[in-house]
């Protein structure tokens, strides 16, 4: 059973000038690789102007080497407060001047202090079909659950943790042999699908296309 995408298809327009964004990442960095393959393929016209992680052994920092983008780690272990290290964020993104912030497997909760400087241009990537399974180990409550239909979301992000406007979700059934490394697999699959699009959308809304 394949999975299906809703809004789709949608048509992404172009943008003049092209988006200017920051990506957020605490992992492997693959759908990092996704939006950046996508902008080379011309699928979504946009500059990814730099690269924040807060884990200093981050893959995607090995992608950002690749594709020659700027990226700046900020360890949140040496903050004490999620307000202090939101504002070093935040003093990186003024630094290069982005006007959209793009989350894909960002592992820390955002405070009003980045999201009251980018009110709604805080874009997540989150790995269920949201409203449910909120947080983290998404994947593990899945299967806990024995729900059979899962998915992932681009929304919105405002201060209460994954429940800004949805952009697009994708949806594919949880298999009876599913493990959480099986459904991770097939989760990012869809997720390589939906973030571009995912961005766009938002941008059409911030840059009121």
């Amino acid at each position: 059973m394949e999975g299906f995408i809703s809004p789709y298809p949608i048509e992404i327009p172009k943008f003049t000038p092209k988006l200017s964004l920051a990506i957020l990442a605490s992992g492997k960095g693959s759908n990092f690789q996704r939006i950046l393959l996508d902008i080379k393929n011309k699928k979504l016209d946009a500059n990814i102007k730099c690269l924040i992680v807060n884990n200093p052994d981050c893959g995607a920092i090995k992608i950002a080497k690749t594709f020659l983008i700027p990226y700046i780690v900020i360890n949140h272990k040496n903050y004490n407060k999620r307000e202090d290290f939101d504002i070093a964020i935040l003093e990186t993104l003024k630094k290069y001047d982005v006007e959209g912030v793009i989350m894909v497997g960002w592992m820390r909760i955002v405070t009003s202090i980045l999201l009251r400087e980018f009110k709604g241009r805080v874009v997540n990537l989150h790995p269920s079909l949201l409203p449910s399974f909120k947080g983290n180990r998404a994947i593990e409550q899945t299967l806990k659950s024995k729900v059979r239909i899962t998915g992932c979301t681009v929304h919105l992000v405002n201060e209460e943790l994954d429940s800004g406007e949805i952009l697009i979700q994708a949806a594919l059934p949880v298999l009876n042999d599913d493990t959480p490394m099986t459904l991770l697999s097939s989760i990012q699959n869809y997720e390589h699908k939906i973030i571009s699009p995912g961005i766009a959308l938002a941008a059409m809304k911030w840059r009121k296309h």
